[in-house]
């Protein structure tokens, strides 16, 4: 994946504003020769670390990579949980603004963009499933399909293998997530179990959702692995296609399958030719 980065190859802008916010900051990497008379694909890059940690220079290389193939990449920085109040809704509202600061952006620099990708992995591949399944009709830029890797599907504690029934662990953890104040005794009420679904990417699957890339490791301790079935249950019920690449041998680091990360690279890649029109035209 790596690549001999120079003039010939792009020019990377780092730090750019898309709001007024510590974290509201991204990396935009334009590819060189670009023909400005013919518009522009993009891919935005989410950065994973638990929604509480992580920086936009952890996907650098990947930008690069995608970069190099002449697609401009975004990758955006987030304000982390919790942190003035931040949840998985406002890190939503953030990447709709930077979307459109990258627009503008890329504009004054000559460049129209008019479609887009979301990606991630981890924390990152949960809020990019979430841009693409639910802000996508508010997106300045149309979404044609999202690629991710380890990101988890659902915030149902059912999934993740919690049976306790501590009510109040649930509200204050759903409270955080969600940005409301959820209260002890709303826990198991159809308006409780909506905040849980409005983050939770498989629950926002339909008929519309747009095509999509997974990769998942079977000995993943971080995220459950059976989250996986619960994505691929509801896209296989609304007909939404979608592609799946198992890493036998990792964990959610995806570390320890080398041919692996090359196959997903090069299926991405494959979803750039297939759904992006602009990239069809080079």
């Amino acid at each position: 994946m790596k690549v001999d980065w120079n003039d010939s190859v792009g020019t990377v802008f780092p730090d750019l504003p898309y709001g007024d916010g510590e974290y509201n900051t991204y990396s935009l990497y334009i590819p060189a020769g670009l023909d400005k008379n013919q518009p522009q694909s993009l891919i935005l890059d989410i950065h994973g670390g638990g929604f509480t940690a992580g920086d936009k220079t952890d996907d650098d290389t990947a930008c690069r990579y995608y970069a190099s193939k002449g697609i401009i990449v975004a990758a955006m920085n987030y304000t982390y949980l919790g942190v003035n109040g931040a949840s998985l809704n406002s890190m939503m509202e953030e990447a709709l603004q930077c979307v459109d600061a990258v627009r503008e952006q890329c504009a004054s620099m000559g460049c129209r963009i008019t479609e887009m990708a979301a990606t991630g992995s981890s924390a990152g591949g949960c809020l990019a499933m979430l841009y693409a399944y639910r802000n996508a009709q508010e997106s300045s830029v149309p979404v044609k399909f999202v690629f991710q890797q380890t990101g988890p599907a659902t915030f149902d504690k059912e999934f993740w293998g919690d049976t306790t029934d501590n009510y109040e662990m649930q509200a204050l953890s759903v409270s955080l997530y969600t940005g409301k104040n959820i209260i002890p005794e709303s826990v198991g009420t159809e308006e409780f179990q909506r905040s849980i679904d409005e983050i939770s990417p498989a629950a926002l699957i339909s008929d519309t959702t747009v095509p999509t890339l997974c990769a998942y490791g079977p000995k993943d301790k971080v995220v459950p692995t059976q989250l996986k079935y619960l994505l691929f249950n509801n896209l296989a019920e609304h007909h939404i296609p979608y592609d799946y690449i198992e890493f036998p041998h990792s964990n959610h680091g995806m570390y320890d399958d080398p041919e692996k990360t090359r196959e997903y690279l090069v299926k991405s890649l494959e979803y750039c030719v297939r759904y992006f029109e602009n990239y069809r035209k080079q």
